[in-house]
């Protein structure tokens, strides 16, 4: 009884596609603490649920895609530490008043979080071939992680991540690295 060489390629192929699919769920999978750490610290339940759930289908997406989609996965969660950490700190904090005016410290925050994750962003995709896919990826987690926290004045946090961000990683995409002679 022989096998039909092309359908044993095609069920070899779906196998490994299958294999591939778990491996990045199963990596992906611990994405959802970060949601669950935001409902935690305030950020309101859907929008939370929203994120999180974006967050984990585009990083289960980019780990299963590899290449430098999924070197981007790691980078950009670390990197979306960052905006996540200080915007939720500088909610806890509140805001600071000086005199006759009150100022939220949700937005500066946000925009130095980005800034921060941009560099370590940056740094971290100095030698990869393909830096456009490598920093839209690595940006796009990084921002849905640091979106978590950011979204604590409203669109005016995100845009300050977002800001952030762009004002790094536009003159890292452009930039060559130097080579060692």
């Amino acid at each position: 009884m022989a096998i039909d060489q092309a359908a044993a390629l095609k069920m070899a192929l779906r196998s490994y596609e299958r294999g591939r699919a778990a491996r990045a769920a199963m990596f992906a999978a611990p994405l959802a603490a970060t949601a669950l750490l935001a409902v935690c610290l305030g950020t309101t339940p859907s929008l939370a649920l929203g994120l999180g759930v974006a967050l984990l289908a585009s990083s289960w997406f980019f780990l299963w895609r590899g290449q430098s989609f999924g070197r981007a996965v790691f980078p950009g969660v670390l990197a979306g530490l960052m905006p996540l950490g200080l915007a939720l700190a500088a909610r806890s904090y509140g805001h600071v008043c000086t005199g006759s005016e009150c100022v939220s410290l949700c937005v500066p925050a946000c925009t130095g979080g980005g800034l921060l994750a941009g560099l370590l962003i940056a740094r971290a995709g100095r030698h990869v071939t393909s830096k456009l896919t490598f920093f839209g990826s690595a940006s796009l987690v990084a921002g849905l992680i640091g979106a978590l926290g950011c979204s604590c004045v409203g669109a005016g946090g995100v845009v300050g991540l977002a800001v952030g961000l762009a004002f790094t990683l536009v003159p890292a995409s452009i930039l060559r690295p130097q080579m060692s002679r």
